[in-house]
């Protein structure tokens, strides 16, 4: 049996001017779930509990808490790109932008 490859977790272009904005506590909590992402990329049931939700053909997002979301793209075949934090609004601008 083959072990499953890991996924690459890559910072992108603007993911500092956007994460600076976050406490502590924030970038700790978007860690612990960008840990899961990772394991869980690709399994419907895990996307369930971390509310992933496809906003592009390669831009999806995932649920840190009610109010913040981590804006990530996905690069075939197993690359991971962090692009931005924020609320919904700041989600739904930051694609106007980059869509």
């Amino acid at each position: 049996m083959e072990t499953p490859k890991a996924f690459a977790v890559e910072i992108g272009a603007s993911w500092k001017r956007w994460a600076k904005h976050r406490t502590d506590a924030e970038l700790d909590e978007i860690n612990a779930r960008l840990r899961e992402l990772v394991e869980g990329f690709g399994k419907p049931h895990v996307h369930a509990g971390l509310g992933v939700r496809r906003l592009s053909e390669s831009i999806f997002e995932f649920r840190v808490s009610r109010g913040l979301r981590v804006v990530f793209v996905f690069i075939k075949p197993r690359i991971i790109r962090l692009a931005m934090c924020g609320n919904h609004d700041d989600v739904r601008a930051w694609l106007k932008e980059n869509d």
